[in-house]
């Protein structure tokens, strides 16, 4: 696993973007400890050619964390390689792109 995307596990998604274009999915995700701080996740072909999203199980809604009083769209919890692509777990639920890469890169 990447250290950097293995970082990122457990911290606040702010923004989940999917352009209407289909060349990428991607994740703003905010580090808990220096709230100034994001990294985007983004899932697309080398190629850029059309990615295939499924929505698995969704589920998007603002959460209130009232220890660190803030507000997200939840907890960005792991990815896993899959033969095509990628599965996606958070809080807002599973999401599985078919593409060939990821950035900070996935290491298998």
């Amino acid at each position: 696993m990447n250290k950097v995307m293995n970082q990122l596990f457990g911290n606040d998604i702010v923004s989940i973007n999917a352009p209407q274009d289909r060349n990428q999915l991607e994740f703003v995700v905010v580090d808990n400890r220096n709230k100034l701080q994001s990294t985007n996740i983004r899932f697309f072909n080398v190629g850029n050619s059309k990615i295939t999203i499924d929505f698995s199980l969704l589920s998007i809604g603002v959460i209130f964390d009232p220890e660190i009083e803030t507000v997200s769209l939840g907890e960005f919890k792991s990815v896993k390689a899959m033969e095509d692509g990628f599965k996606i777990l958070g809080d807002f639920g599973i999401i599985k792109v078919y593409c060939d890469s990821s950035q900070p890169k996935l290491n298998a």
